[in-house]
């Protein structure tokens, strides 16, 4: 690697190179991999348009710890609902099932849903993102496994993600609230889901 991309020592280099991180990861939340540029990112996080040439050998490099940053994020939202989960009895586990596996799944009220799931389709347009939220969807379906194990239900986490996620996306297409509507459609999948196990 090159001079620009090693770590910077000091405090203050430091902080600004994380300063630009997490402005690229939120530009790259809210508008997408084409919305990270050096002057855009310089600008969020108010620092000198230089600097972020100074700590980044690349865009692509500056998405990949940006893609990173927000998979981690989501990763630690997941891995907080299995806690949650773990430290219920099995049958308390599977009354609160649905809102636990929304709560891992689904972004917090402080992100727009409409965004959120805008930059995820939009990841399509870098690799290095993709690949961040590829290697990040491991640990959300292993926080999700979690859950689903304690509940004492046998159905792939990777299903879950995908109804959720399918809901999200009618929600906002179609005008529902999204976190009421993956709500809704979770728990009838998993009743369904539920009773085919049981034939």
């Amino acid at each position: 690697m090159g001079e620009t991309s090693q770590t910077p020592k000091s405090l203050k280099a430091q902080i600004t190179r994380t300063s630009l991180v997490l402005a690229a990861a939120a530009l790259l939340r809210e508008q997408g991999p084409k919305a990270v540029t050096y002057r855009k990112v310089a600008k969020w996080a108010g620092a000198a348009s230089s600097s972020v040439g100074y700590y980044f050998d690349s865009v692509t490099q500056l998405l990949h710890e940006a893609g990173r940053y927000n998979i981690q994020l989501w990763s630690e939202r997941a891995e907080k609902a299995a806690a949650a989960a773990e430290g219920l009895s099995p049958e308390e586990c599977r009354d609160q099932v649905v809102d636990l596996l929304v709560r891992a799944c689904l972004p917090d009220g402080s992100v727009v849903p409409a965004a959120h799931y805008g930059q995820l389709i939009a990841a399509a347009e870098s690799d290095v993102v993709t690949e961040a939220y590829q290697k990040g969807r491991v640990s959300l379906d292993a926080a999700i496994g979690r859950i689903l194990a304690r509940a004492g239900i046998d159905m792939p986490p990777r299903m879950v993600g995908t109804i959720v996620d399918g809901a999200a996306v009618a929600a906002i297409s179609e005008g529902y609230d999204v976190r009421e509507f993956a709500t809704e459609l979770l728990r009838e999948a998993l009743e369904t889901y539920a009773g085919n196990s049981r034939d």
